[in-house]
């Protein structure tokens, strides 16, 4: 997937989204069971000091009549955090405490950090005595007439509090990650959905390229369809571009023809300088419009959305013309080309540029052609590269060849154009060409066009 797919930004956005809202969601609920764990921890130990005060007997003396005992198990395990000690206060004196405590005792914060609030009670988180934290309740009482005021302290671990958060939080994370993951899972199922049709487009126009069909087919969601329309009616607006090109070429041509001829014929029967001039311009004046004609023609044809040329059909037309054409001399031609192949443009420009290639080799060589046609891996292009077994060229009379009209031999037939126009088509269609030795030791002329593939095997004759 590429870096800058809407289908990446789609799940990138969404994932980013869906991690950030379960994360909040996890601290926001995690910080509530906090809260709450901690009222209800608060509540028992309140509980259990008013159940301490009221377990407590005094005489009339303020003297601690028999020692409490709570219900709760806890505060006999020794060591357990869950204490409890009453204190004389006038005479900072433990006068019971819990088995659990096993002698040692508590000690609160002094009243300034932590005050007595309105009830005479305060909380405080102290140390235990084995250096564990515990949650502190403690309470002031007066007893007797003499007034003589007791602390009653309780105590509960917090490890068992702290215990059940982490339980919490580990279960939250665990439910939240799985949640999270079904989202992320959900969004892409939903995305893939929603990208359809973009999909299908895609596939619409690769037939249209092709040459399967002539426009986008299909039904489309109402927020697309007015694309596809437009893109149908670009295609049919470059197709009607193209028909009028062809006829306004047609049409100066057949206006230009009449008249250079005319002049032509008459110029040919004189024999005075002005005559001999005529003709060389009517002749001059035949091949630029020959050849502007034929560029504008390129030029359109190499723009029509939707044309596919399979190249197979046109080798072996072109391999049976040239057997003809070159039978004195009896050229071997070898062709290598995969049975579905296709070129992605006009045949008839595809029949130029392998007519002119192949007819070229054979007026050079001197007993072999090589023709090879293959797809160039990873791109949309297919290598056409025609061989002789000739004298072939130097270095700087290839970098020459292409000049329009350029001939080595003036002994060999042609008009020296047969490169150049190749050279044209070539360009037109973002292709490339170039002379190189040929492994055969002629030349090799080799082109690259733009293709569409099709499977199917590679045969050779």
């Amino acid at each position: 997937m590429q870096p800058n797919a809407l289908t990446l930004r789609l799940l990138v956005l969404a994932t980013f989204w869906s991690v950030l809202v379960l994360v909040v969601a996890g601290i926001a609920l995690t910080a509530a069971y906090r809260r709450t764990a901690e009222a209800d921890f608060a509540s028992r130990l309140e509980f259990s000091l008013l159940t301490l005060v009221a377990a407590a007997s005094f005489d009339e003396a303020a003297e601690l009549a028999e020692p409490p005992e709570l219900a709760d198990p806890v505060y006999g395990v020794v060591m357990s955090g869950w204490y409890w000690q009453i204190t004389r206060l006038d005479e900072a004196r433990v006068i019971a405490r819990a088995p659990s405590l096993a002698g040692e005792t508590l000690t609160m914060p002094d009243l300034a950090t932590s005050p007595l609030n309105p009830q005479f009670r305060r909380f405080a988180i102290i140390d235990a005595p084995r250096g564990e934290q515990v949650s502190a309740i403690e309470q002031r009482i007066v007893i007797g007439e003499e007034e003589v005021e007791f602390a009653f302290l309780l105590t509960g671990s917090r490890a068992e509090l702290l215990a059940g958060i982490q339980q919490f939080r580990g279960q939250i994370v665990f439910y939240l990650g799985l949640f999270g993951f079904g989202l992320v899972a959900i969004t892409m199922a939903m995305v893939a959905w929603v990208m359809r049709p973009l999909r299908r487009i895609r596939a619409a126009l690769s037939r249209v390229v092709s040459g399967e069909a002539g426009e986008l087919q299909g039904d489309f969601p109402s927020e697309i369809a007015p694309l596809v329309g437009e893109i149908n009616a670009l295609i049919a607006a470059n197709r009607r571009t193209v028909e009028r090109a062809r006829t306004l070429a047609g049409n100066l041509a057949h206006a230009l023809k009449t008249p250079i001829s005319v002049l032509r014929n008459e110029s040919a029967n004189k024999r005075s300088p002005l005559a001999k001039t005529v003709c060389e311009q009517t002749a001059t004046m035949e091949r630029q419009v020959s050849f502007h004609l034929d560029r504008a023609r390129m030029a359109a044809q190499s723009r029509v959305i939707g044309v596919a040329t399979p190249v197979r059909p046109s080798l072996d037309s072109l391999a049976r013309a040239m057997q003809r054409i070159h039978a004195e001399r009896q050229i071997s031609l070898n062709v290598t080309c995969p049975d579905n192949l296709q070129f992605r443009g006009e045949k008839q420009d595809l029949d130029e540029i392998l007519g002119n290639l192949i007819d070229n080799a054979h007026k050079w060589a001197a007993g072999r052609v090589d023709v090879t046609v293959l797809p160039r891996a990873g791109t949309p292009m297919l290598r056409l590269a025609v061989d002789d077994d000739g004298k072939g060229l130097s270095s700087d009379e290839r970098d020459n060849a292409l000049e329009r009209g350029r001939r080595f031999d003036e002994a060999t037939p042609g008009t020296g154009l047969g490169l150049s126009i190749v050279d044209e088509l070539v360009t037109l269609y973002g292709g490339e060409l170039a002379l190189e030795e040929s492994p055969l030791g002629g030349l090799r002329v080799a082109v690259s066009l733009p293709r569409i593939v099709a499977e199917g095997g590679l045969q050779t004759y």
